[in-house]
């Protein structure tokens, strides 16, 4: 019966086995490797349509970046309830939690300010009206604190209604859940709602918003450098795989790093690179980023200014 209010009766068990990305030593699960591979593969496996446009060859560089960009927002997910169950058996942890909210909770959000919904919680009822899916759900065994975690990417501003949606899902969820976690006889003493803004820039005001900078300090757990190791495998595998888009893109051709060197292919045409130097790599000293600033701009998101009470 409680779980129609809450599918948390089934924690995440978290891959225990660990591989090390060889990023600042930082040991990833396989769990999160595998997520990160997956998702590379699907995306460059994938034959975009072609953008009249930008043409065939630009249309499958931006595809999968987009598609990444995206795909990146769940990871961060992972990568953060991962860095609460690598702190051993202190936190249980859901990911993707549906939970159906009640008419009351979200008439108390609409037409109040943060301030008046502090310490309330509501009793649970059968006046449910909508199902919103919270992130992730982390109980601390220590402290009985509930942290309700909506996670966001934060690479551009969301669009407005996007941005009101998601505020309120994380503080109606957040009224309803110490009782139906009650319920489910796990014992909650206080809720801590949270929105983490990866990159602080989506746009939405929460009662307690952090970022990466923020993150480690706010919940006391070392998430930072799980995530931006997850996402250097990830950078590092795209970058790998964009190689021979982006040198077909520009019309030329990928050679064996000893025939770079060679003037003549022997029918008196010029396969060297012009301006390489000796021993330079395949791109010289350019980074990715910089290579990929050639492509056309795309702006992320809608350009809006913050919004909330």
């Amino acid at each position: 019966m409680h779980n129609q209010y809450l599918n948390a009766s089934a924690p995440h068990v978290f891959n225990k086995s660990d591989v090390d990305t060889g990023t600042k030593g930082i040991i990833l699960p396989v769990e999160l490797c595998e997520a990160v591979d997956r998702s590379v593969e699907e995306c460059f496996a994938k034959e975009y349509r072609t953008d009249e446009l930008l043409g065939d060859d630009l249309t499958q560089i931006r595809g999968p970046l987009d598609s990444l960009c995206k795909r990146h927002g769940l990871l961060l997910e992972t990568g953060i309830a991962h860095g609460f169950a690598a702190q051993g058996d202190r936190f249980v942890v859901w990911t993707q939690v549906p939970v159906s909210v009640s008419k009351a909770a979200i008439m108390l959000v609409e037409n109040n300010p943060l301030k008046c919904l502090e310490g309330l919680h509501l009793p649970v009822s059968d006046s449910r009206v909508k199902q919103v899916i919270i992130d992730v759900l982390v109980l601390d065994r220590l402290t009985s604190l509930l942290h309700v975690i909506s996670v966001k990417r934060g690479g551009g501003a969301q669009g407005g209604r996007a941005a009101r949606e998601a505020r309120t899902d994380l503080l109606t969820a957040g009224l309803l859940l110490k009782n139906l976690l009650r319920q489910q006889g796990r014992p909650v003493r206080e809720v801590s709602q949270v929105l983490v803004d990866w990159y602080g820039r989506s746009g939405i005001i929460a009662r307690k918003t952090v970022t990466r900078e923020t993150v480690d300090e706010h919940f006391g757990v070392p998430i930072a450098a799980m995530v931006d190791a997850m996402s250097a495998r990830m950078q590092a595998a795209i970058a790998e795989r964009m190689a021979h888009r982006l040198l077909k893109a520009v019309g030329r051709k990928i050679l064996p790093f000893e025939d770079l060197s060679s003037e003549d292919d022997g029918q008196g045409a010029d396969n060297s690179f012009p301006d390489f130097e000796e021993g330079s790599s395949l791109f010289g000293s350019a980074s990715f980023a910089e290579c990929l600033s050639v492509l056309p701009l795309r702006r992320q998101g809608r350009q809006m200014r913050r919004i909330g009470n």
